[in-house]
């Protein structure tokens, strides 16, 4: 297995990460089971592109893949990185990062991909001179939540939701 890298992507690269951001969409609704209404996949890339697009066209994120074996290799991994100022409350710093997406095709977990995008990113906080950031997780992805534990994130806000009725 050849060694593996991250590269990072503009605009013009955002598609790239279409099936994987998919594939996550899919794995949210199999771990909540129904209990959480989840947009249908189409629905939610399109919305999540257009956020990808503006963030990285305002200059406040990063995109980073792992690109899979071959140049027919289908990406590995990719994380989403938005960089911003600190709120009122938290002396966090002038700068913190917030880890906005992390999937890794289902083929490729435990692999160390997870890591290395995370590892990357961190890097790249430094390089901006930011010194916290932030991921959030649904409280059903023990697997996630393991991984970004062992990555030193800990719980900090929750954040709770019910349906109006």
């Amino acid at each position: 297995m050849a060694e593996r890298r991250v590269i990072e992507l503009g605009i013009g690269g955002v598609d790239l990460v279409e099936g994987l951001w998919k594939e996550m969409v899919g794995h949210h609704r199999e771990l909540t089971g129904g209990t959480y209404p989840v947009r249908d996949t189409e629905t939610a890339w399109r919305r999540r592109r257009e956020q990808y697009v503006e963030w990285l066209d305002g200059g406040e994120g990063r995109l980073y893949l792992v690109p899979g074996e071959g140049a027919e290799g289908a990406p590995l991994g990719y994380a989403f990185l938005r960089v911003g100022p600190s709120g009122p409350t938290w002396n966090l710093g002038d700068r913190v990062g917030d880890l906005e997406s992390l999937s890794v095709t289902a083929s490729a977990r435990g692999l160390g991909i997870g890591t290395l995008l995370i590892d990357h990113c961190r890097e790249r906080l430094r390089e901006l001179g930011a010194t916290w950031w932030s991921v959030s997780v649904v409280s059903a992805n023990e697997g996630a939540i393991d991984l970004y534990e062992r990555e030193g994130f800990r719980d900090f806000w929750r954040t709770m939701a019910a349906p109006i009725e």
